[in-house]
């Protein structure tokens, strides 16, 4: 499939070019003894990885007419329409992913621009809590200014999304914990939140199936082989997360979340932080989520985490647990 086409693009989107070493998206330069010899087919990988990705979105808005959105609740499977006219009237709408699926990115970008509406602000995972993307030149160069790392998000696969924001005209601001803060929960454990996050922490603590599933999501998303004195500290970094976006998503109400679909989950995710603090708000979470064929034994699981699901084809990607060590 082309789509599992895109997913496969290096981290920049540009073809490999035998022989070459391409700049990065930081500037780093060519070889120099490539330099010259290389900068116009460069140019022309160049505009070619950018039409790979904006294929993909044409294809992810075609591919989304076949694509099955179900509501949760009853089971039912809904129409774009209403799913559009549910998200609008909403205080807070959160919108998952699985980062390395182009679909999903196209899938939303697309969802973004219909449901935009005044005074609607986004938040994303992708950017720290004390960003805001000021629209100065590029695209990709507005985003880094404001602490996008590229490389990380393996960009551009997340482009359309953020090229729909920017198209909608709406405010985008980072709800992550700054960078480095994981690093000083770990070793300082709660203590190092906050005033305001501690107190939210604090208000909206997990059930405990809710934490045992957190628990073991964490293992299962480190290939089994996490230690187990990881556990505890990476929890409360997954919930120190949750509750950084949930309170960039109440500072700006009406707003948007888009975030991987673990941090979107009603039970111990952003929701759930949302529903224990601010319970009187109307929230729908959405999970994209793969599924070759629905499946019913997949839908009865994901009742209780999201409002709707919206399935998608998986993205070919190689076993990311085939050469995973703990650093």
């Amino acid at each position: 499939m082309f789509i599992a086409h895109c997913v496969s693009q290096t981290a920049t989107g540009v073809p490999a070019m035998s022989g070459v070493q391409r700049t990065d998206l930081s500037g780093t330069p060519l070889l120099p003894r490539y330099r010259n010899s290389a900068q116009s087919l460069y140019g022309w990988a160049s505009m070619l990885g950018a039409l790979t990705i904006w294929l993909c979105v044409l294809l992810g808005t075609m591919q989304a007419a076949r694509a099955q959105i179900i509501d949760l609740s009853s089971g039912q499977e809904i129409s774009e329409q209403v799913l559009i006219d549910r998200l609008r009237s909403q205080d807070i709408v959160l919108l998952g992913e699985l980062h390395d699926n182009a679909q999903h990115h196209a899938l939303r970008a697309q969802l973004i621009r219909w449901i935009a509406r005044d005074k609607l602000s986004v938040v994303a995972e992708h950017l720290p809590s004390t960003a805001r993307v000021v629209r100065e030149g590029a695209l990709l160069a507005d985003l880094q200014a404001a602490g996008f790392d590229p490389q990380a998000w393996s960009w551009p696969l997340h482009a359309p999304l953020f090229d729909a924001i920017r198209s909608a005209g709406l405010p985008l601001v980072g709800g992550n914990l700054p960078k480095g803060f994981s690093k000083q929960l770990f070793s300082q454990g709660a203590s190092a939140l906050s005033a305001p996050l501690g107190q939210t922490y604090r208000n909206a603590p997990l059930s405990e199936a809710a934490s045992q599933q957190l628990d073991q999501d964490l293992i299962d998303g480190h290939c089994g082989k996490l230690p187990e004195r990881y556990i505890e500290p990476m929890r409360l970094v997954q919930r120190a997360t949750d509750v950084s976006m949930a309170q960039a998503l109440l500072d700006r109400v009406p707003s948007l979340l888009v975030a991987g679909n673990g941090h979107v989950r009603k039970d111990y995710g952003v929701p759930q932080v949302l529903s224990a603090t601010t319970p009187a708000l109307r929230v729908t979470a959405v999970g994209f989520v793969e599924a070759d064929g629905m499946r019913e034994e997949l839908l009865q699981s994901l009742k209780g985490r999201y409002d709707v699901v919206w399935f998608s084809q998986p993205a070919e990607r190689s076993d990311p647990c085939e050469n995973f060590k703990i650093k």
